[in-house]
């Protein structure tokens, strides 16, 4: 007998900490994140986001791969073996990753996804709600950036 789906969550309920050392992209994503009704908390690299996720306790974590100070490799290596080992991880980054690469990092346990930039914010939403399983907004959906209104040129 199969059990019936879960209800899906809502945003609000769910926090987000973006880790990321470039202003423009940290802040995009979390516009779109906080956009979509999630709580979100930033950091700029992997020690301050250390020093914020034990109050913050975020369901997931987006960083960044190459950051100085700590990177997003590093960040997660330190989330191992605590109690946020298990907090899911999505890894954006701008360099180009390899298939062997993106799969050493999925085989970290907590990495759900690796994502290149320049990232689509659409497309990085989606992910967000679908690993945190909630629900999107009801009513007009948030456009992208280069989306415009009927009517506007």
């Amino acid at each position: 007998m199969e059990t019936p789906p879960q209800p899906l969550a809502e945003p609000k309920d769910k926090r987000i900490l973006v880790v990321d050392d470039d202003e423009n992209i940290r802040g995009l994503l979390e516009l779109g994140a906080r956009q979509e009704g999630f709580a979100v908390a930033t950091a700029v690299d992997g020690a301050e986001a250390a020093r914020k996720i034990p109050e913050f306790r975020p369901d997931l974590i987006v960083t960044d791969l190459m950051m100085p100070a700590q990177g997003g490799y590093e960040l997660i290596r330190s989330l191992q073996g605590t109690d946020h080992g298990a907090v899911p991880v999505i890894v954006i980054t701008g360099r180009k990753l390899d298939d062997s690469t993106k799969e050493m990092f999925r085989r970290e346990g907590n990495v759900i996804q690796v994502l290149a930039k320049p990232l689509s914010l659409n497309a990085f939403t989606l992910a967000l709600h679908q690993i945190l399983r909630t629900q999107p907004p009801q009513g007009q959906r948030s456009r992208g950036l280069n989306e415009r209104r009927p009517g506007l040129r």
